[in-house]
């Protein structure tokens, strides 16, 4: 089944995600509706063939019941990363039951929200599948976007609009501020600091994989109802990936400062983030960092014939170009 000829309205266009999924689905002929919700923001994406730039915010439902209209698909990678809870709910809950309820009114094949793994929260250690269940504890993001899911479920069953559900990684490549900009710099550092020795797991994703799991979830009939990991497996360690970038910057020097150091720390700084309305439960992620632990892609593989395909050291690779152009890399 094709997307070609359907007309597919992408939530969160403007921003990495989104825009990669825009410009994958402009490449292959597909009409994309691109909501942005600052339009000014688009650039990167408003001269592509097939691409409408449609201005409006997930937190309005009228205007989504608006843009829904005679859809076939959307993917809705629009959410808050940071703030307290309120402001994060308001979007990561309030703005996804608006884009679910949308595509119930406007009888919408199917949704496909991006959730991501942080929904297991950080008490898990070893294998984790999608049947695990959900601990995201008290940090704002990994609360909201397992409420998220609960929402697209919730609406999706009871007013039958069929629905996959994402749940990616740590997105890297090109444009990623986070995982690649962020990361080359504190890579760039001789030696790199970083919290133990590095023997623990990192959960990256190339932007390309998640994309292409993304267009075989709007399509595959296995898919429909179902939730699936999208990371490396097996993980990677922090040292590999961090290693990956440092190399980058000609070194592969590591300080590992010691998780004993931090752990009379942590709860200090917990404190100060509660006060100001962002717990992150940095007391568990000091373990949680330290973990062997992998976000299982069996799911994918047995049910759609899918694995990622872009190994790390290709993935950092290809974000040499971009970083060169933002000046991070000589």
């Amino acid at each position: 089944m094709t997307l070609i000829g359907r007309e597919i309205l992408v939530t969160g266009a403007t921003g990495f995600l989104g825009g990669a999924l825009v410009r994958r689905l402009a490449s292959d002929g597909v009409h994309v509706r691109a909501l942005a919700r600052r339009p000014q923001n688009a650039a990167y994406i408003k001269d592509l063939p097939n691409v409408t730039i449609v201005e409006g915010d997930i937190t309005d439902a009228e205007r989504m019941k608006q843009l829904a209209q005679a859809c076939s698909i959307i993917f809705h990678v629009a959410a808050a990363l940071g703030g307290n809870f309120e402001k994060q709910y308001h979007i990561n809950v309030n703005g996804t039951r608006n884009v679910i309820a949308a595509a119930a009114e406007s009888k919408v094949e199917r949704v496909v929200h991006v959730s991501s793994i942080a929904v297991y929260g950080y008490h898990y250690n070893g294998n984790i599948d999608e049947s695990f269940g959900q601990r995201p504890g008290r940090v704002p993001y990994n609360r909201t976007k397992s409420q998220a899911e609960a929402v697209v479920r919730e609406i999706g069953e009871q007013s039958h609009v069929g629905y996959s559900i994402i749940r990616p990684g740590m997105i890297y490549g090109p444009r990623s501020n986070g995982w690649t900009a962020t990361m080359f710099k504190l890579g760039k550092l001789n030696p790199t600091p970083f919290l133990g020795d590095g023997h623990g797991n990192a959960h990256p994703i190339y932007v390309d994989d998640v994309v292409e799991l993304m267009m075989l979830l709007a399509t595959h009939p296995a898919a429909l109802g179902e939730a699936f990991n999208c990371s490396s497996d097996p993980a990677p360690t922090w040292r590999e990936f961090l290693g990956g970038y440092s190399r980058l910057a000609g070194h592969d020097g590591w300080f590992g400062i010691p998780p004993l150091v931090m752990r009379p720390i942590a709860p200090l700084i917990e404190l100060f983030l509660m006060l100001r309305g962002e717990p992150q439960e940095l007391p568990t992620l000091v373990d949680f960092l330290q973990a062997a632990k992998t976000y299982k892609m069996t799911k994918a593989r047995d049910l759609l014939g899918w694995q990622p395909k872009t190994d790390l050291q290709t993935g950092i690779n290809n974000c040499v170009p971009w970083l060169r152009e933002q000046g991070l890399l000589s």
